[in-house]
């Protein structure tokens, strides 16, 4: 019982740490004009498992940032580059 505390407790430590982490990132500094289409990045998103994609919408850290459905059911907040759709962050 008490490893597994341990562990919740671990683990709720990591998601508070990613959430701090996103709230100071920064994606990229390329110009918009080199972002990927929303569109191109959800069905990137859909290719890699992710189910109910939400609105992909950009943040002041010039990232794409999206709610999604991963493949354990766990709904998630995404942080994308733009620029390639490479996974920056996760909450």
């Amino acid at each position: 019982m008490r490893t597994w505390t341990i562990l919740l407790v671990l683990l709720q430590s990591l998601g508070l740490a990613a959430a701090a982490r996103a709230a100071d990132l920064q994606c990229t500094t390329a110009d918009r004009s080199a972002w990927r289409q929303p569109a191109e990045i959800k069905g990137m998103l859909e290719r890699h498992g992710f189910t109910n994609v939400g609105a992909i919408t950009p943040d002041e850290g010039n990232c794409y940032v999206v709610q999604a459905t991963d493949n354990t059911g766990a709904r998630r907040t995404l942080y994308l580059d733009p620029t390639d759709g490479a996974l920056m962050a996760v909450e």
